[in-house]
């Protein structure tokens, strides 16, 4: 008879443990959950075609040719203003000339963009009556 009673003691022991962890559970009620959201900056980058001209270096060389024709070709008094009247003439041309050899290129373009991403929700429960916000991840 002894070995029969403290298995069954086991049992009820047993038992009473889980309708006592259940009485403990059965006081919260869920009422509400809700995502949490949040900000977040983001690199966005892709690849794009863009043209690239060299009309800097193309106005200085054909300033600077320019400039010494008209420095050739004037005279006198004149010779001063063939000298600039020279380095602008050959300044557009030099920038003319440079615009038409561009060339296009594939160049990677990047931009910081937020976003709202979920983390987490909001759970609304009651335990005793009262509501308690919290945040789980």
């Amino acid at each position: 008879m002894r070995n029969f009673m403290l298995p069954l003691y086991m049992a009820l022991a047993s038992a009473s443990l889980v309708l006592a962890s259940a009485t403990a559970f059965a006081q919260i009620e869920i009422v509400t959950e809700k995502p949490h959201y949040v900000m977040v900056t983001q690199r966005e980058c892709e690849y794009q075609d863009v043209y690239v001209e060299n009309s800097l270096g193309g106005s200085i060389v054909g300033g600077v040719i320019g400039a010494a024709i008209g420095n050739e070709i004037g005279g006198g008094s004149g010779r001063k203003i063939a000298t600039v009247v020279g380095a602008i003439t050959g300044a557009n041309v030099g920038r003319t000339r440079a615009e038409n050899n561009g060339r296009i290129e594939q160049r990677q373009i990047c931009r910081d963009v937020q976003i709202q991403v979920q983390r987490g929700k909001y759970v609304t429960m009651r335990y005793e009556g009262k509501l308690h916000t919290i945040l789980v991840d």
